[in-house]
């Protein structure tokens, strides 16, 4: 399997074309700075894995699956956030409201399962976010983030995608791998 791999919650066709939507209705006319990707690929990462072998992946589907233990839920697309941060982004997002804990349970067991077999601890802790553009230099997007307007979009949260991303000269293209539904 060439490519990297993540685990996510996808969005719908239909939740993208309304963040689009709302994002666009909410912009303070400025463009969204930075490289963005296409709305195509606009997920929540639960847990990046990086390089992996196909057997790997069936086993990471496996521990995932066998370690679920919630049904379906919902949160909410709400608002602007940096990585790093605001002052020196190198990546614009936009912040996932995630109240009921969900999402960050969820995470929590991706990141169980890639550990059990064999990968490093993910250091960084979990933030759930929809990745709007990376900005290389760094850039400081304090005005931009200050400057949207208030907007709020549901998101279903009904599965888990393993993905693998192959990077092409049109674009990374995400290839789901296993898709494991919620209860």
């Amino acid at each position: 399997m060439s490519g990297h791999a993540f685990l996510a919650v996808d969005l719908t066709d239909i939740e993208r074309h309304m963040l689009s939507a709302a994002l666009s209705e909410a912009s303070p006319g400025s463009p969204i700075p930075g490289k963005r990707p296409p709305e195509r690929n606009w997920h929540i990462t639960l847990r990046f894995i990086g390089e992996c072998t196909e057997p790997d992946a069936d086993r990471i589907a496996y521990e995932v699956a066998r370690d679920l233990s919630t049904s379906h839920g919902s949160a909410s697309v709400s608002g602007l956030g940096a990585f790093p941060r605001a002052s020196k982004a190198t990546v614009l997002y936009a912040s996932v409201d995630d109240q009921a804990g969900l999402l960050g349970y969820l995470a929590g067991v991706c990141e169980a399962a890639v550990r059990d077999i064999g990968f490093e601890p993910e250091e960084r802790p979990f933030v759930p976010h929809i990745t709007l553009s990376r900005l290389r230099p760094p850039s400081d997007v304090r005005h931009l983030i200050d400057a949207f307007a208030p907007f709020r979009v549901p998101i279903k949260i009904s599965s888990i995608t393993l993905f693998r991303s192959t990077p092409a000269r049109s674009g990374i293209t995400y290839t789901p791998i296993h898709t494991l539904d919620l209860a």
